[in-house]
């Protein structure tokens, strides 16, 4: 059996038929991949053990389908590679596969970051191995995909779209299908049912952390403290746990200085993203590389001094840690704008 996936029908697809004691799943999208194990593995109680695909040698993944007991047990088989579905592994999953335990799940994960997904032959052959298998394809929405799919919302509650109401969803959202259907909801009453505009969308919509902490840091470098510190409050309120906001800051400066000691090492994006596990063509990334050459080397390590004293105070105090986070964000604005000379 083949599921097409999306996060918005991830349970109801793989509830349809019954569990399954062996799942392929396979795609672009990390997030649904990532919520799909995670669906299956809330039915299972017991052990979870994780092997590479590739790495794992014969005897250790032998050793994990035959040890399986009476209590329930999850293998997952990692990094799954066509290249890596050798004779000899073929026999060995071919000889386990064919009668899985009751008590026994097997997940094999199979990511691509290409653009354009497209299953290997070596994914359906794997799965014909076991009686009771489901290929899951977890794949990323097309721009068109989402257009298409904030329409039916629209349609569904009688609404009509201004010109610009979709992009602005969108721009808003991500690709988190079921955050775009909990917004549409939202702003279908907001507007009555009736006409959804830009203005309203902008007004209903809270942008994502990811894109306030752009916004901030942009404000920022612009000397716009009030700006800033406007944007700090839609963050708080946001994500709550100042803790969280001081993260989302701080990785985007730790990406900066990692685009800055890259280009000083002559390296490229591409082994950037190799190097530290980045999606490819993750959007963050590029926008630190472009933004590298407007610190200098000592500007850069004072604000991540700043940040580190900041996380340590929120740690360490038990008092007042918004006003902290503010108190911090504040000098951080002032080492970004140049206004602290460092």
């Amino acid at each position: 059996m083949t599921i097409k996936l999306t996060d918005s029908n991830l349970k109801k697809s793989l509830q349809k038929d019954g569990r399954k004691q062996l799942y392929f799943l396979a795609g672009n999208d990390e997030y649904i991949l990532s919520a799909c194990k995670s669906l299956i593995l809330s039915d299972v109680a017991g052990e979870t053990v994780t092997l590479d695909f590739q790495t794992a040698t014969n005897d250790e993944v032998e050793e994990q389908l035959s040890s399986y007991s009476f209590e329930p047990k999850a293998l997952i088989l990692d990094n799954f590679k066509a290249s890596a579905y050798t004779e000899d592994k073929r026999k060995l999953y071919t000889e386990f596969l064919g009668d899985i335990p009751g008590t026994l799940t097997v997940i094999v994960i199979l990511y691509s970051d290409d653009s354009r997904f497209s299953l290997p032959k070596a994914a359906e052959s794997f799965c014909a191995l076991a009686a009771d298998a489901a290929l899951v394809l977890c794949t990323r929405k097309t721009g068109g995909d989402l257009v298409r799919y904030i329409d039916a919302i629209a349609k569904r509650h009688g609404c009509t779209l201004d010109y610009g109401v979709t992009e602005e969803i969108i721009r808003l959202n991500g690709e988190n299908l079921q955050q775009i259907s909990s917004q549409m909801e939202v702003l279908a009453a907001a507007g009555n049912y009736g006409k959804i505009t830009v203005d309203l969308v902008r007004k209903m919509c809270p942008k994502t952390t990811e894109e306030n902490v752009f916004d901030f840091v942009r404000a920022m470098e612009r000397g716009k403290t009030q700006e800033a510190v406007k944007l700090i409050y839609e963050m708080m309120e946001q994500e709550q746990e100042p803790n969280r906001v001081l993260a989302a800051v701080a990785a985007s400066f730790v990406n900066i200085a990692r685009a800055k000691a890259s280009i000083a090492a002559q390296k490229n994006r591409e082994e950037v993203e190799s190097d530290f596990g980045y999606k490819k063509n993750d959007r963050a990334l590029q926008i630190a590389f472009d933004k590298a050459n407007r610190y200098s080397e000592k500007q850069i390590i004072a604000i991540l001094d700043c940040l580190y004293d900041t996380d340590r105070q929120l740690k360490q105090f038990a008092g007042d840690k918004q006003t902290l986070l503010e108190q911090g964000l504040v000098r951080l604005t002032m080492l970004v704008s140049g206004r602290e000379v460092v």
